[in-house]
């Protein structure tokens, strides 16, 4: 492997390892992302050292325990790891250290920890998407500044307000004909923050799409092959994750071809 690849690589994993920090602590009462400042074992509180908390290494060097109580390490940990690795490795395959690398390994950073608060808790934090938004009104900013092209930012602002409208407004239908809550102000907020990363049209529609499309899929086999009955509600927020990094990557792709498919080009 050539240098700069390995070396996106290894900072992938170790944005990985933050990330599960944020995960752990941001849902819980008691933590913040600086304290406790070393990272201690769920179950015996035992303080993990530097040298057991290197990204994938240590889970296999440890045989997937905690060196001091034995308790088996959730498999989570390694997983978020080798997904952000994986990821910021494709998107340098896919757009080479550019303002749009950039762009890309931030969204995949929000998403990634969006994706399993939402999952395990049913919430999609504040904190995340205050520092997204603020995040990405920097980087659209110096996209924007680097093309000389000031309509950008415009264009990515419209992404934001739209992209939160969009489900806002499903939410509001949803509620009036289903007379239950359809669709959480944590999921208004998440599509404005992808909205604002990946512009307005025609990701948006690709995202909404998308994101119904697997959400549907995953519902029908939770209902059909585990005990969830279908008045318990599923997260969405993961859904909407997985659609807007496929924009990432082949947004141009999946929209030239539906235009294809329908005979417009």
């Amino acid at each position: 492997m050539e240098v700069t690849p390995f070396l996106i690589l290894v900072f992938g994993l170790a944005i990985g390892s933050f990330l599960n920090v944020c995960i752990y602590r941001i849902p819980r009462d008691g933590f913040t992302i600086n304290s406790p400042r070393w990272s201690i074992c769920p179950e015996c509180q035992a303080t993990i050292r530097i040298f057991d908390n290197i990204p994938v290494l240590s889970y296999i060097f440890l045989l997937g325990r905690c060196r001091h109580c034995r308790t088996r390490i959730s498999i989570v940990y390694t997983l978020v790891e080798l997904i952000t690795g994986g990821l910021f490795l494709l998107m340098y395959f896919r757009f080479g250290l550019t303002l749009d690398f950039v762009r890309g390994c931030l969204i995949v950073a929000l998403l990634i920890p969006v994706s399993w608060i939402d999952a395990r808790w049913y919430i999609i934090p504040n904190a995340i998407i205050t520092t997204g938004l603020t995040l990405g009104s920097g980087i659209i900013v110096a996209i924007a500044v680097e093309q000389q092209d000031w309509f950008l930012i415009l264009e990515h602002l419209f992404g934001a307000v739209a992209g939160g409208g969009i489900l806002l407004l499903i939410g509001v239908l949803g509620r009036a004909i289903l007379r239950k809550e359809a669709m959480g102000g944590g999921d208004v907020k998440l599509m404005a923050l992808i909205g604002l990363f990946l512009g307005a049209w025609p990701h948006l529609l690709i995202v909404v799409v998308l994101s119904a499309f697997i959400g549907s899929i995953v519902g029908l086999m939770l209902i059909l092959f585990t005990e969830r009955n279908r008045q318990q509600p599923i997260p969405y927020g993961p859904f909407l994750a997985i659609a807007a990094v496929f924009d990432v990557f082949w947004g141009e792709q999946i929209w030239k071809g539906y235009l294809r498919f329908i005979g417009w080009v």
